[in-house]
């Protein structure tokens, strides 16, 4: 399900990107690439949400920023779709609808960098069913704005992803990303990362940004040792897919998916302890959200 958002002028869109890349940037719970969450309110973190508008829609509703000022929301994965031939990815219009968001509540939603997102800012080609998504997603924007006004909202789309955070961490010792590096890349994975800029080979294949985000192959071990050399107990991942909405790893790790009629997301105080359990206990889907 890809978004339906009005459309509106390309001007108007490419304005909206760079408001929200700024706020990225200047998001004030974020040191270096990544973000630091107090030790009161309570974060929303979701999993993959390719272009699925509805599910959006229903944690905006959930969430009620604009009556719970301490409630962060967290956003990644939201570009790219699989799509019928002949069909166009419109995932950029579920991407300036957060950017929107964004730029509306710019102290409480958040992003972090997915590989899909990476993929597109980097050019690192993905296929979903045997389609380029990169160059589907470009077509769904010339389809929308016409060819000679993409060329701007795309250079304000790279912007925003530019500007994404790549981890987020709590008082209460759960860490936040997309993914986490593969038990493969363990040796080499570079964790000073977190406490700077990333720089151009760090996004590149085989730097630490893109094994954080395209990690798949984890162990009991090397999660334990993740957790260890971070300083954490608990982490909450989106990336692989979840038909059921969520699966638990390894007494560690929660990984989520908000991509289709099952998804799920996770609400959790920051200023309580949590064992695995009671954040599991938290886990809501998106079809109870009325």
């Amino acid at each position: 399900m890809t978004a339906g958002a009005t459309t509106v002028p390309a001007a108007e869109a490419a304005t909206i990107f760079r408001e929200a890349a700024v706020a990225n940037r200047s998001d004030p719970l974020r040191r270096a690439s990544t973000l630091h969450f107090p030790n009161y309110g309570q974060v929303v973190m979701t999993g993959d949400l390719h272009g699925h508008s509805h599910n959006f829609e229903k944690l905006r509703r959930y969430a009620m920023l604009d009556r719970a000022s301490a409630r962060h929301v967290i956003l990644h994965e939201l570009i790219h779709v699989e799509t019928r031939p002949g069909a166009t990815d419109a995932s950029h219009r579920l991407l300036l609808e957060a950017a929107r968001y964004k730029r509306d509540f710019p102290e409480q939603v958040h992003f972090l960098q997915s590989n899909h997102e990476l993929s597109q800012l980097t050019g690192h080609q993905i296929l979903k069913n045997g389609r380029p998504v990169i160059e589907d997603f470009l077509a769904g924007i010339v389809e929308t704005y016409g060819r000679s006004d993409a060329v701007a909202v795309y250079e304000a789309i790279e912007e925003f992803l530019a500007s994404f955070p790549i981890a987020a961490r709590t008082p209460n010792r759960v860490w936040l990303s997309h993914s986490l590096p593969s038990v493969d890349d363990l040796r080499t994975f570079d964790a000073g990362v977190f406490e700077r800029a990333p720089e151009p080979h760090d996004l590149a294949h085989g730097g630490a940004v893109y094994q954080l985000v395209w990690g798949r192959r984890f162990t009991a071990e090397h999660v334990a040792e993740l957790a260890r050399r971070l300083d954490v107990d608990w982490f909450i991942v989106g990336h692989q897919p979840q038909e059921t909405g969520f699966d638990v790893m390894f007494d560690r790790l929660i990984i989520l998916a908000s991509d289709h009629s099952h998804g799920s997301f996770l609400p959790f105080d920051l200023s309580k302890p949590y064992t695995l359990e009671g954040l599991t206990a938290n886990i809501r889907k998106f079809a109870a959200v009325a």
